[in-house]
């Protein structure tokens, strides 16, 4: 009774009918705009099946097809060294004890010292193995384990069961054995390492989808280097597969297409510019990171896996925001950095987590917000609701921590335009909210929300120089680009700068490339992402769980872009890795959408 008297309330609320006749109002105007018929009454089908310059680009791809064959397959299942390795891996999946204990113990047979230390883990290595029990099953009976998956809305999956499960210890000691040899080659610490980096690139050439797990999970935490080590393998591993099954094949979308043309375009700037070696290390990383949605859209292949990885993408940002916060609380390496001091003299720390810069943190959490909030309407259970309205909360927090006022004005556009094409009647409580955050939110943040525009803050001032300077240097190079990474703009930058401002990079994602890629560079950009924009609009006919989430990864993108303005995301490459996986996702999304 109590609720049904507040929703009385709420629906006949003079606010409510003002935001519902303003709603139907727009919504009217929106319908009938110019807009509305380009993007989304008329889908344009670019048919590049039939192109020449497709059949081109595909070339690559066409050649793999050829190659796989049944037979290949049939080897592979039949190699006794191949399924022997699969055995070990599902047995560290099940994470035996057995298994743990006896490559521990024999670890320590290895290591050579004998002290209190060395032999306690011996005995504790001797008890596991006696044990014999697979942790990942206990695990699954666990009331705690069973309310996290409940909650976060993964379903509970079962592992394979092996054939050599009574071989288990000879699986643990040789595995010791072949560690302990690699100890003895490489030294003790890099001869573990060598062991579990070989386990886990073995888990990615069992099935690739690992390997785009890993990726997912390891693009914001981990170095650039592990990550294009990683990128490697997940490509060597897919184009393997594909060899060895002929049932998987490479596709080549649009998006994929325009990718293709816009590398293209790069290697002809690194190749024209001041420093072509350093031009082709940076097309290098562009290459294996842009060109990574065309990889991840031979994986995300069915709807399980793509709400897996969007789930995985949300709480990894959870994680990267959690550790943010307990920074910013403890000063964990957080200096008074990116701050004017004369204009904000309150805020003396910003934090920045793992992404080694405050408004790179806020641009990689309007993403993980956005599509968090996705994630949170689309859940079939209030448990599940509530846990990603909590994980959204956290990743918030953060964002405030971050103190960066594009990703802040980029997370309320992305925010404005969600609301208004998932359900234009949540703008009843958006309102509310607006109207109750000034009393409620930090003074610091009020301080920083109402100095945006102020031409005193130094970093508003020094920007609009930097923008002025960039496009001068963008006009002159309009055709081939000026050259890749900041080494090149470093160099042209001082003929072109005003008033001796330092800079290593335009701070505007378009204007850089732009400056990178010329004319042609910036079109095909602007393209692919209005192909993902394209393909939201045409999938947004049916109002679903996946085009909900599709719409919260392109409101995403533009809350991205809206930063973008401010800043050059993508001068960390991890960025660029992570951006263009969250395009895949809208893209797999919208596919999905369509087929259903």
């Amino acid at each position: 009774m109590e609720n049904s008297f507040f929703v009385n309330v709420i629906k006949n609320s003079m606010l409510l009918r003002v935001i519902n006749k303003v709603y139907y109002t727009v919504q009217n105007i929106w319908y009938r705009s110019l807009i509305y018929k380009i993007v989304f009454l008329n889908p344009i089908a670019l048919n590049l099946e039939n192109s020449t310059t497709y059949k081109i680009f595909s070339l690559p791809f066409t050649v793999l097809n050829k190659l796989s064959h049944t037979s290949h397959r049939r080897i592979i299942d039949e190699s006794l060294v191949i399924n022997i390795i699969k055995e070990y891996l599902y047995m560290v999946m099940r994470i035996n004890t057995r298994l743990i204990g006896s490559f521990i113990a024999m670890i320590m047979l290895f290591y050579g010292k004998i002290n209190t230390v060395t032999i306690s883990i011996f005995i504790v290595a001797i008890l596991l193995a006696i044990i014999n029990v697979d942790l990942t099953e206990k695990a699954k009976e666990s009331l705690i384990c069973k309310l996290i998956f409940y909650l976060a809305d993964f379903k509970i999956a079962t592992i394979k069961d092996t054939k050599y499960k009574n071989n288990t210890l000879l699986f643990g000691l040789c595995a010791g054995v072949l560690t302990g040899i690699l100890m003895m080659l490489a030294g003790n610490i890099l001869g573990i390492f060598l062991f579990v980096a070989l386990t886990g690139i073995s888990f990615v050439f069992l099935d690739p989808v690992y390997g785009l797990y890993c990726t997912i999970l390891a693009a914001p935490i981990f170095p650039t280097k592990l990550i294009l080590g990683l990128c490697a393998m997940v490509i060597l591993s897919i184009i393997i597969r594909n060899i060895i099954d002929s049932k998987y094949k490479w596709k080549l979308d649009d998006i994929g297409f325009i990718i293709i043309g816009l590398l293209l375009v790069y290697l002809i700037s690194a190749l024209f510019s001041f420093f072509p070696f350093n031009g082709i290390f940076v097309l290098a990383v562009y290459a294996m990171f842009i060109g990574y949605y065309i990889i991840a859209r031979q994986l995300l292949t069915s709807q399980d896996i793509i709400i897996r990885c969007i789930k995985l993408f949300v709480l990894t940002g959870a994680l990267v925001s959690a550790y943010g916060i307990l920074q910013y609380i403890f000063g964990w390496g957080t200096e008074q950095n990116w701050i004017d001091p004369e204009v904000f003299e309150t805020i003396t720390k910003r934090a920045y987590s793992t992404l080694e810069n405050p408004n790179i943190l806020g641009v990689y959490l309007i993403l993980t917000i956005m599509i968090s909030a996705g994630v949170m309407f689309t859940r079939k259970t209030y448990g599940s609701m509530f846990f990603y309205a909590c994980v959204t909360g956290v990743m918030g927090i953060c964002l405030g921590a971050t103190y960066s006022r594009g990703c802040w004005i980029g997370v309320v556009i992305a925010g404005v335009i969600f609301i208004t094409f998932y359900n234009g009647r949540l703008w009843f409580f958006a309102i509310i909210a607006m109207l109750v955050a000034p009393f409620i939110l930090p003074e610091n943040i009020m301080i920083r929300l109402l100095s945006i525009g102020n031409m005193e803050d130094t970093s508003t001032a020094i920007r609009i120089k930097i923008w002025l300077s960039s496009l001068r240097m963008g006009k002159d190079f309009m055709l081939t680009g000026a050259g890749l990474g900041t080494l090149s703009y470093k160099y042209l930058y001082p003929l072109y700068k005003y008033y001796y401002i330092p800079a290593e990079h335009s701070h505007n994602a378009l204007f850089q490339v732009f400056i990178e890629g010329g004319i042609i560079g910036l079109i095909l950009f602007i393209f692919a992402i209005w192909r993902l924009i394209k393909h939201q609009a045409v999938s947004m006919a049916k109002k679903t769980s996946q085009n909900i989430l599709g719409l919260s990864v392109s409101c995403g993108v533009i809350g991205f872009f809206v930063q973008g303005m401010f800043d050059y995301p993508f001068y960390n490459y991890r960025l660029v890795l992570i951006f263009w996986l969250v395009i895949s996702f809208g893209v797999a999304l919208c596919k999905e959408a369509c087929n259903d």
